[in-house]
């Protein structure tokens, strides 16, 4: 089993919808090939981890090469992992900002400026810092309250950790509609993402 991290550049800013339809595409994708990892977005920027079978990874590295919706793509690193990192985590995803990156310890005089391909391609320890808070059910501080050995207390915390990224996915079902409502061109696609969204969030 091994290990990708890479950074690129989206080709133009992604809308909620637009984030929406390449998180949809991940879940699907990786689920089916035993994929798991975290994606993050901020400043027009990706930084992803991806981990799985070696010969499946390289079949998703080639697709990951062609998409249209980035360019500049950088391999920050490729190494074999005994376990996974992101066990059940078919794909994890953060927005980054300001706001939510002078809360992480180490990182505080980084900010969503930063969070570009040529700093990170450079910083490799701010790389590992910020995957490796992300990662951590610990990283919410909800969940930091929780902190606990027994098994009962395990699973909450898992629990609350895949909740906050459904949540994270409806904020952004809501700004598909809100921003499609001013444009005139909501339609049934954003229903059936308000549908999914909300069976999301039931579960």
């Amino acid at each position: 089993m091994i290990q990708i991290s890479y950074v690129s550049v989206a080709t133009h800013p992604l809308s909620a919808e637009e984030l929406l339809a390449l998180l949809q595409q991940c879940l699907t994708n990786n689920t089916a090939r035993g994929v798991t990892g975290i994606l993050l977005y901020g400043n027009g920027t990706f930084l992803q981890t991806l981990e799985g079978e070696e010969q499946t990874l390289d079949t998703l590295v080639d697709v990951i090469r062609e998409d249209p919706r980035h360019t500049k793509i950088q391999f920050l690193s490729r190494r074999p992992i005994e376990s996974r990192h992101y066990d059940g985590w078919t794909m994890g995803f953060k927005r980054v900002s300001d706001r939510e990156l002078k809360d992480i310890p180490g990182l505080k005089d980084l900010g969503e400026q930063d969070f570009n391909v040529d700093f990170l391609t450079q910083n490799g320890s701010v790389v590992e810092t910020l995957m490796d808070h992300y990662r951590s059910p610990h990283w919410d501080p909800l969940i930091r309250e929780l902190d606990a050995k027994d098994k009962v207390i395990e699973h909450l915390q898992k629990a609350l950790t895949q909740a906050r990224g459904r949540v994270e996915i409806a904020g952004l079902v809501l700004e598909s509609v809100k921003d499609a409502s001013k444009t005139g061109t909501l339609s049934e696609s954003h229903l059936r993402l308000c549908e999914s969204a909300l069976e999301s969030l039931r579960t």
